[in-house]
């Protein structure tokens, strides 16, 4: 998956999945977040305010954490159903937790920029990881569970 995600060219990812899926998605967040406050705009792969000017690049799209999640289902002993329905819902929960990531690097930005750093570079992919990790055993012990709802003993 990681292999092929950096097969992707950089000015389709920043010109077209980034703006569509980021970046314009992020604005909607942030406008219910502080509703009239930002006036934030989507510039290609940046949000754009008067106070701060946030670029998406590669790996700022949550794309590591969501294939360390996908994959431990993949490797995981359950069945078939159990594994696509853990992928798509990995795949949405780590989505969203994107966005509300990205948001927050925006607020970081916009009005405490000396913990952009740390922010970017540390808490927030530290959060996201546990975060996805958390989701991933909730997920084992429902993929591990009988239809009743009782789990199974190997």
């Amino acid at each position: 998956m990681h292999q092929a995600y950096f097969q992707i060219p950089d000015d389709l990812l920043r010109d077209t999945l980034y703006h569509w899926a980021l970046v314009r998605p992020n604005v909607a967040v942030i406008d219910l977040l502080a509703p009239g406050e930002e006036q934030v705009v989507a510039v290609g792969n940046h949000l754009v305010s008067a106070r701060a000017n946030l670029e998406i690049v590669r790996g700022c799209d949550g794309s590591g954490a969501m294939f360390l999640v996908v994959s431990a289902m993949l490797a995981y002993p359950a069945n078939l159903g159990r594994k696509l329905a853990g992928v798509l819902a990995a795949a949405g929960f780590m989505y969203l937790l994107n966005l509300l990531r990205i948001a927050a690097i925006y607020f970081v930005v916009a009005y405490y920029p000396a913990w952009f750093l740390p922010a970017h570079t540390y808490f927030a992919p530290t959060l996201i990881v546990v975060l996805g990790c958390l989701f991933f055993a909730w997920w084992a012990a429902w993929a591990r569970s009988d239809a009743d709802g009782q789990r199974r003993v190997s």
